[in-house]
């Protein structure tokens, strides 16, 4: 499955998810907050987040193709002089 139909797919599983929240809560005192949360956690668990930060991964190699490293972590070595010698 390619990413845009995997965020379709995440994005089906958002609205559904906002669905049935919305049903489940709705004679609790929050329900549209627990129907958006509902949403988002299936987005997420159906790979939408996976999909847009491929995609968002994606336009930035077209816009800047000659960065082709990441930097994951810098490493600083400290030498300490204690001014003496000897």
């Amino acid at each position: 499955m390619n990413e845009r139909q995997q965020l379709r797919f995440a994005l089906a599983a958002l609205a559904a998810g906002v669905a049935w929240g919305y049903f489940r809560h709705r004679g609790g005192k929050h329900p549209i907050t627990h129907a958006v949360l509902q949403g988002i956690e299936w987005f997420v668990a159906y790979g939408g987040a996976v999909a847009l930060i491929s995609g968002l991964r994606e336009r930035l190699q077209e816009v800047e193709p000659e960065i082709e490293e990441r930097i994951t972590h810098f490493r600083q070595v400290v030498t300490e002089h204690t001014g003496t010698d000897g």
